[in-house]
């Protein structure tokens, strides 16, 4: 049990010679520095042949003789106490013969894991307790313009729990009031829609104008560069951001996790990985895992290598082609189902990899103890805590929405060619063995009297049997945690060659609530009109118990299309906004999307690969498209298409 008497460290950040530490005792704020020696580790495959480097290097470096603990073993080398600019020139002068170990790790982490210090947590605390509610002062600061378009923040409205101010004017003087109220009520937690773009205009104004810039308590920021990247196949962009030291700043729009996680969420993460909240907020859930097994590594005492020399051992094709069958799939036939019961896995890879022991260095010997499996055993048993707790009690929620995130993206790592403790064959053990325990699970309801209509990946759809005592036993069999969902009806949708699809259907379950997935109503990238009418279709189906009423819907669902149909031309033109991802900086050929891009530089408006844009589609054939903010009109056929294809959606399946 921890008490407000108990530090709470706020914030951590780096400097010049070490890390700073904020930490909150009895409600003040204290800040204290901590120096901190870069080093590293280095090894060589032959050390006799590097005399002379070496000898080179300690006339300039501390360099000692060490053993060097490695998720594999211990091997003989070297602590070398310089930064990454020597370990990178090693690197070309031995021609990336030399191992290099810990070049590149964040201070931060580093100091966490040496004195047992936990961020965005109490000093007594576990870090994985979820029980951890410090008070902090909160601040919300909205401004009303965007900053993509325009540098001035229009009227800023600045709310705590006691008071709010509206601040309207000059760029400047907004700013000075701005930075004064911040000084006065001192916050510990900014939320700020969009603050990532503001901070950098807010950064210059106090530059330009020589105001006190209080959106770091120490007025020094540190910069985050902007920049494009692929993940998971498709185009993403993290904004630049100037990032506070002392004080928590969330972009409220911007950040994945704040939006799956809320504060308590990336808190958490923050325990978990050894990170300041500011740095958590905008990380992708794969960096977090990450993050977190390099911290775990440095706290077990284990290097941390800097370049992969593992990602996979040399094999023959026929090998190849026997590890990697993929994730197992059984596709589901089209129509409509009464009785079904959906069993779900719960962290189905992350448990697969703790069952199994699979971790680089196990893969020739199951039974020594893999480092994956340890590391990820507590954030699997954690994950069970928050995903009942939150069924009582939404608090909990947010937590439980960061630790499946960053449960669902550990399988992904283990294959990714520059994780650090990642392995291709480590990713296929896992997929084989995925399909392994799904097989086996099919059998075993079909033994139990039960029929599977679908399985994908980490769930089954069963249909007949007893289907509590066929979950019971496949949780037996597998020792998972599996959760079930049972309809009263559901509807698997068709694909466009008549086959059933494998992640498309709807259903209503036993306690009246609908169940949708894979439909326009679920897609980011539907305007709001579409989703209204889709949404209010199938909340009427769900006023049916019995599938076989289902036929007389028909009539009623054709006059909500039609009454949306002919409503097109009179609603609300930002109904019809579409926020897509831009995937390139430019299109091959003239297309919607080449003609957002256009549209946008039209308004001096940047977009780089990954951001999001949003306007609507005024005339479909001559591609002409309006900014969000400025909508002129819409395309009726256009819109009417997306309107019947909504429509179809919900009823093409039905008797």
């Amino acid at each position: 049990m921890t008490t407000e008497s108990d530090p709470f460290l706020l914030d951590i950040s780096r400097t010049k010679t070490g890390v700073d530490i904020w930490e909150k005792i009895d409600g003040h704020l204290s800040c204290t520095h901590h120096t901190l020696e870069p080093e590293f580790f280095l090894s060589f495959p032959d050390p006799h042949q590097y005399y002379d480097l070496l000898d080179g290097l300690a006339s300039a470096y501390p360099v000692t003789p060490c053993q060097i603990t490695t998720i594999y073993g211990k091997e003989e080398g070297y602590r070398v106490q310089a930064g990454r600019e020597v370990a990178e020139k090693i690197e070309q002068q031995t021609l990336y013969q030399a191992r290099l170990f810990n070049v590149d790790i964040r201070p931060e982490q580093i100091f966490c894991a040496q004195n047992s210090r936990i961020v965005g947590g109490y000093a007594t605390a576990d870090r994985f307790s979820p029980d951890q509610q410090p008070h902090l002062d909160q601040m919300e600061i909205i401004c009303s313009e965007n900053p993509h378009r325009c540098q001035h923040p229009g009227r800023v409205t600045i709310t705590t729990s006691s008071r709010q101010w509206v601040l309207d004017g000059p760029d400047a003087h907004i700013a000075e009031d701005m930075f004064a109220i911040i000084q006065d009520q001192d916050p510990d937690i900014i939320l700020f829609p969009d603050y990532d773009t503001w901070s950098g205009i807010f950064y210059t104004l106090a530059r330009t104008y020589h105001l006190g810039n209080t959106l770091s308590r120490t007025g020094r920021f540190h910069t985050i560069a902007p920049r494009s990247y692929y993940s998971y196949g498709r185009m993403e962009h993290r904004l630049g951001a100037k990032i506070p030291e002392g004080r928590i700043i969330i972009d409220t729009r911007q950040s994945f996790m704040y939006r799956e996680g809320d504060i308590r969420g990336i808190f958490l993460a923050s325990r978990l990985a050894g990170l300041s909240p500011n740095l958590t907020c905008r990380l992708t859930p794969g960096t977090l895992i990450s993050s977190y097994e390099v911290f775990e590594a440095l706290a077990r005492g284990f290097a941390v290598p800097f370049r992969k020399s593992d990602a996979e051992a040399c094999r023959n094709i026929t090998d190849m082609r026997l590890d990697y069958r993929g994730g197992y799939l059984l596709q589901p036939p089209p129509g409509i189902f009464a009785d079904v019961t959906q069993i779900d896995f719960t962290s189905f890879y992350p448990s697969i990899i703790v069952r199994e022991n699979l971790s680089p260095e196990t893969l020739q010997n199951r039974e020594k103890p893999g480092f994956l499996p340890s590391v990820l055993k507590p954030v699997i048993s954690l994950r069970h805590t928050t995903k009942q707790r939150k069924k009582t009690d939404p608090s909990y929620a947010g937590m439980d929405g960061v630790l499946k995130w960053m449960l669902v993206t550990c399988f992904g790592y283990t294959g990714y060619k520059n994780a650090r403790f990642g392995r291709i064959e480590v990713h296929e053990e896992i997929t084989r063995a995925a399909t392994r325990i799904l097989k086996d699970c099919v059998t075993l309801t079909e033994s139990y009297g039960g029929e599977v209509l679908h399985a994908i990946i980490d769930c089954l759809f069963i249909r007949g049997g007893h289907a509590k005592v066929i979950q019971d036993a496949i949780e037996h069999m597998t020792s998972f945690h599996t959760e079930a969902d049972t309809y009263d009806w559901v509807v698997f949708l068709p694909q466009s060659d008549g086959s059933g699809s494998y992640c498309s259907y709807f259903g209503r379950l036993k306690h009246g609530r609908m169940k949708i997935k894979g439909m326009l109503a679920n897609r980011r990238t539907t305007p709001s009109y579409i989703v209204r009418m889709q949404n209010e279709m199938l909340e009427y189906l769900g006023t049916y118990h019995h599938y076989s009423d289902l036929a007389d819907a028909r009539e009623y669902l054709f006059s909500v299309y039609t009454h949306y149909k002919d409503n097109l031309t009179h609603a609300d033109l930002k109904d019809f906004i579409i926020t897509r991802r831009i995937g390139r900086a430019q299109y091959n050929r003239h297309c919607i999307a080449q003609a957002v891009l256009d549209r946008y530089r039209d308004c001096n408006v940047p977009v780089e690969p990954g951001m999001d844009v949003s306007f609507l589609v005024r005339d479909e054939k001559r591609l002409i498209v309006d900014p969000s903010w400025d909508p002129q009109g819409i395309d009726t056929r256009y819109y009417g298409r997306i309107l019947e294809k909504a429509y179809e959606e919900v009823t093409c399946m039905l008797p």
